[in-house]
């Protein structure tokens, strides 16, 4: 159902516990979206210098932030028929995600989670922006705290 190529580049440890979950995550999220086909994601744990920078360059906001998500394709997710049927290749590459461990890590203690969680909950909003949800308006962004409790198994 999804390939994921990981690339460690912060200066975290990530054991392979925490991947299995953040895969067990990601592969939930592709379940209750209906995507029938296998998909690959990019993966990619960086510094906070690295995802500032990216940050930067890609959104014109010039701090760090936990989470960039480049899909692959616009809207996908009311265009995943036609998506799927133009590309005959399997696995089907949905798009990057990368994510800056410190600034997880932070914002796990701030909520008081564990990293794994916050990692987890991450990679979910990350893949719901691969699909093409956004949360810019607020109907958008009601939206998706919907699906990400419903997939995190928050009350």
């Amino acid at each position: 159902m999804l390939v994921v190529a990981y690339d460690n580049r912060s200066e975290f440890e990530i054991e392979d516990a925490m991947l299995e979950e953040i895969e067990d995550a990601m592969v939930r999220t592709l379940l209750h979206q209906e995507i029938g086909v296998e998909c690959e994601v990019s993966f990619s744990f960086v510094k906070a210098e690295e995802i500032k920078n990216l940050n930067a360059e890609y959104r014109g906001i010039d701090v760090v932030t936990d989470v960039l998500s480049f899909p692959m394709y616009e809207d996908f997710i009311n265009n995943r028929t036609t998506i799927i049927k133009e590309n005959p290749f399997l696995p089907l590459l949905l798009g990057d995600i990368v994510i800056c461990v410190q600034q997880a890590k932070t914002q796990a203690a701030e909520y008081g989670n564990t990293l794994t969680r916050e990692l987890c909950y991450l990679s979910v909003h990350s893949v719901l922006h691969l699909l093409g949800y956004d949360h810019m308006e607020d109907d958008e962004k009601s939206e998706m705290r919907i699906i990400e409790k419903d997939l995190m198994g928050d009350d």
